[in-house]
């Protein structure tokens, strides 16, 4: 089951910055992702996005910034002002600094390639 999903996913903090590459006007703002793994993670976003929309993240543990698409957009609640995305990573990779990353996801560490 792991493997399909692309690895073990792992809970966390981490606050980004979310832009989107394809919305007219742009969006851009604060995000929290939750679970990552390494083809993606899930995010707390303010603002829901279209599957499939480019998005870019910035403030990485490894990365300035890195690209991603939106494969799940759902809102928290039907009176939350937040919405959970599910985003993969255009290049899979340990971007999350996991330093000690699960077997399944093919790495030793967290070391930027």
């Amino acid at each position: 089951m792991a493997e399909a999903r692309g690895g073990t996913r792992i809970s966390c903090k981490i606050q980004l910055i979310l832009s989107t590459l394809d919305n007219d006007p742009p969006l851009s703002g604060p995000c929290l992702v939750v679970l990552v793994n390494i083809r993606g993670c899930a995010a707390r976003f303010n603002h829901p996005l279209k599957v499939g929309s480019a998005v870019r993240l910035e403030g990485l543990p490894t990365k300035p910034s890195v690209t991603a698409r939106v494969v799940n957009c759902i809102q928290l609640g039907e009176y939350e002002k937040f919405w959970f995305l599910g985003l993969m990573l255009d290049e899979p990779g340990n971007v999350w600094g996991i330093a000690s990353p699960p077997e399944d996801w093919g790495i030793t560490s967290s070391a930027p390639a």
